[in-house]
C-alpha cells in the first residue's frame, strides 16, 4: 500500500513538471513574439543629408536681422561673417549645427494650406544651410501651431511641414545671442544686418 506521504510528494512533482513545461513554452512564445514585432518607424529629419555636416547656416528674421555662420576655409573653424574667427565660439555653434541637422518633422502637411494663414506667406525666419557636399537647403519659418508646441516650416520644395518648437527656438536663439565667446562679447561691433530672404515670388508688404 502506498504512503499518503508518498502521494503527496507524486503530486508535487506532477505540479513542477508541469509548470517547467509551461514556462518553456511561454519563452518560446516571447522569444517569436519578439522575432515577429513591428519595427519602430525611424524619426523624420528635416534635412535628410545622408551623414554630410553643414558648411554654413545663415539665419535671418523678416526685420533684416541676420547671423551668417561658416566654417573658415584657413582654419576650418567656425566663424561668423563680418568678425574675426578667434571671436566665435566654435562648440556653441556646432552644438547649433547639430541641432539644425537633427530637427526632425513632427507631421508632414498634406493638404493645401493658405500660406498666410501659417505665417509663411511672409516668413518669420528663413534658415540656409550648405552642406558640406555643396547642396543648399532653405528653410521658411512661419508661426507657431495652434497648441504651440511647434512652427510651420515650408522647404524650397515648397513642401509645408511641422517641426518641435523648443528645438528651433535654441536654433533661432544665435539671432539675439551670437555664438561668441565670453571675453569677446564686449568688444564686438554689431553684426550689420542684411534684407529679409523671402520665398521667390513673394513681395515684402507694403505697410
Amino acid at each position: 500500500m502506498v504512503r499518503r506521504s508518498t502521494w503527496i510528494v507524486l503530486g508535487i512533482f506532477i505540479l513542477l513538471v508541469g509548470f517547467a513545461i509551461l514556462f518553456q513554452r511561454y519563452q518560446v512564445n516571447k522569444a517569436a513574439d519578439t522575432a515577429t514585432a513591428t519595427p519602430t518607424t525611424p524619426p523624420v529629419l528635416l534635412y535628410n543629408l545622408d551623414g554630410a555636416q553643414a558648411d554654413s547656416i545663415k539665419i535671418a528674421d523678416k526685420t533684416g536681422k541676420v547671423v551668417d555662420l561658416y566654417h573658415d576655409p584657413t582654419t576650418t573653424k567656425w566663424a561668423i561673417e563680418g568678425l574675426p574667427v578667434d571671436l566665435a565660439d566654435t562648440s556653441q555653434i556646432e552644438a547649433v549645427s547639430t541641432q539644425l541637422l537633427g530637427l526632425q518633422v513632427k507631421e508632414t502637411i498634406a493638404e493645401t494650406l493658405s500660406l498666410a494663414a501659417i505665417g509663411l506667406d511672409t516668413p518669420a525666419y528663413t534658415i540656409t544651410l550648405t552642406s558640406s557636399a555643396g547642396s543648399q537647403f532653405v528653410t521658411y519659418v512661419g508661426m507657431q501651431t495652434a497648441i504651440g508646441t511647434g512652427y510651420y516650416v515650408r522647404d524650397g520644395n515648397g513642401q509645408v511641414m511641422i517641426v518641435d518648437k523648443v528645438s528651433l527656438d535654441n536654433i533661432l536663439n544665435v539671432l539675439n545671442t551670437p555664438p561668441l565667446l565670453p571675453t569677446a562679447t564686449s568688444d564686438v561691433t554689431p553684426i550689420a544686418t542684411l534684407s529679409p530672404i523671402l520665398p521667390t515670388g513673394l513681395e515684402t508688404p507694403t505697410p
